[in-house]
């Protein structure tokens, strides 16, 4: 199947960004499958700027980017391959498009996910910054730091940048991934919680589960 690359954006979260379900140090294992991942929470009233120094709501606006990613994605396809039938990657618990981001009660959730393998070896792990109050800066952590961020609080702050692009997986769909850059925590809190902070119900990529095709979607 002839494949088309995707435009890919850059995002970086507000400060006060929260992260569950980390694997950030010690990958996750699906399927055989080494991931590091974690979800960003952006709480609704955040602010970010975009390029052009403009402040916005940070929710909206980075939701925003997304959505016009996967139009601008889907747009690209069917100008490509304009005899073929597309579907969206599909929840398996609701038959609906899936994507990497959902808008819950705590706020803008974005699920973000690494390959320890990719297509040409082993890629570099999460790059992880602690800011500094004193002085301002944002210090890249050493290794022994690093270790302790292995087992996070959700209640943990700081900042995420990562890409997002579009994905063809042929008869599993096409959608959006994003894919985790750095870290730059703020507040770190210990965990101490159970095995369901380190777990989400449900995978959220064509890669981890194949869905069923219903129909074209576009």
């Amino acid at each position: 199947m002839e494949q088309i690359n995707s435009e890919t954006i850059k995002i970086v979260t507000p400060v006060g960004t929260r992260f569950r379900y980390s694997w950030l140090v010690t990958p996750d294992e699906y399927k055989g499958v080494e991931k590091w991942k974690t979800e960003a929470i952006i709480p609704v009233g955040t602010k970010v700027n975009d390029a052009d120094g403009k402040e916005h709501e940070a929710t909206e606006h980075i939701a925003n980017k997304l959505e016009d990613l996967i139009e601008g994605w889907k747009a690209q396809l069917k100008a490509a391959f304009p005899k073929r039938e597309f579907t969206l990657t599909k929840s398996q618990k609701t038959g609906k498009p899936s994507f990497p981001w959902s808008f819950e009660e705590e706020g803008l959730i974005i699920r973000l996910k690494k390959n320890v393998i990719g297509k040409k070896g082993k890629l570099s792990p999460i790059t992880m910054f602690k800011h500094d109050p004193m002085t301002g800066q944002n210090l890249l952590m050493t290794e022994e730091q690093r270790a302790e961020m292995d087992k996070i609080s959700p209640d943990t702050t700081g900042q995420i940048s990562f890409l997002a692009s579009g994905y063809d997986a042929g008869a599993n769909g096409v959608g959006i991934k994003c894919m985790p850059l750095s870290i730059c925590f703020r507040d770190i809190v210990p965990f101490n919680g159970g095995a369901n902070d380190f777990e989400t119900t449900e995978p959220a990529s064509y890669e981890e589960k194949e869905t069923v095709s219903t129909g074209a979607d576009f």
